[in-house]
């Protein structure tokens, strides 16, 4: 990256437009056996109405958008993140570690050109289940309950300004300036995940600011559509973290790691609405409090 942290922030004070849910990257084209289909026609206003209210176009949507909330949820809750990966363990940066990958999801949704109606659809219900999520997580904080809605929007305003960081960097620089792009990256890493971090380092960033790219290219133009519209995602790999280096290149010391983060066997802790916290197995959809 070539920067240091204070360079990134002054970096960041420059205004970034405020084009949330602007126009997105064009999709590239893949293999024949890949694509669906070419764009498909207008819909009329009885389809669009069908989709939109029949019981069987709200269950489509409700269950595509919960396959794909649970899939950035799952990868963005990862110890590896939290641990190896250095990233603070507090409310603000796993939020924006979840931003991240919805993001990247709702880029996917609004770059499609064989059904975009049903996608826009899907990408309401998406930003829903994250809005109730992210009040279950709020809850979960202890705060008090007559406070919860506001601090719900201001959350939600720091992750549409996240979002249109991320926005920027890729509209503006996709084709013309791949070191800017980069740069644009960073920051919102810097900004959003990094918590404005001063002593941040420059190899971490440059590690996470490289997943991001990879991934962008991943869930945009090469995740084959038929695996997508069933809310079927492949992340990949999680970045490495190890042998890391300080801003003047001496080699880290471990990190701590807290075992207690990984689960035993098929088990995943989740949230009630509540704010309580319980577990249950993926495979056999067990519960215990």
């Amino acid at each position: 990256m070539g920067r240091s942290s204070k360079n990134l922030s002054r970096m960041v004070r420059h205004g970034i437009k405020t084009h949330y849910f602007g126009t997105a990257a064009p999709m590239r084209s893949q293999p024949e056996e890949e694509t669906s289909s070419l764009p498909s026609k207008e819909k009329g206003i009885m389809s669009k109405m069908w989709d939109k209210y029949s019981p069987q176009g709200q269950h489509h949507r409700i269950l595509i958008g919960e396959r794909l909330f649970r899939s950035a949820e799952q990868r963005s809750s990862d110890p590896i993140w939290y641990n190896e990966g250095r990233i603070g363990r507090q409310f603000r940066p796993r939020h924006a570690m979840l931003t991240l990958h919805v993001w990247l999801l709702h880029k996917r949704l609004v770059a499609d050109t064989h059904d975009p109606h049903t996608s826009l659809l899907i990408q309401e219900e998406l930003f829903d289940i994250l809005w109730n999520n992210t009040r279950a997580r709020i809850r979960a904080e202890g705060v008090n309950e007559l406070t919860v809605n506001k601090h719900l929007k201001d959350v939600q305003q720091v992750t549409f300004q996240q979002c249109t960081h991320l926005d920027h960097a890729f509209s503006d620089f996709e084709t013309t300036d791949f070191e800017k792009r980069s740069e644009e990256i960073a920051a919102a890493i810097w900004m959003h995940i990094l918590l404005k971090d001063e002593e941040a380092l420059n190899d971490h960033i440059r590690r996470l600011t490289a997943y991001v790219e990879y991934q962008f290219t991943n869930i945009l133009h090469q995740l084959p559509d038929k695996y997508f519209r069933e809310g079927r995602i492949a992340w990949g790999s999680i970045p490495d973290f190890s042998e890391m280096a300080d801003n003047e290149g001496n080699p880290l010391e471990e990190p701590t790691i807290h075992k207690d983060d990984w689960l035993p066997g098929k088990w995943a802790s989740a949230i009630t609405e509540a704010g309580e916290t319980y577990y249950w197995n993926i495979e056999t959809s067990k519960a215990q409090w």
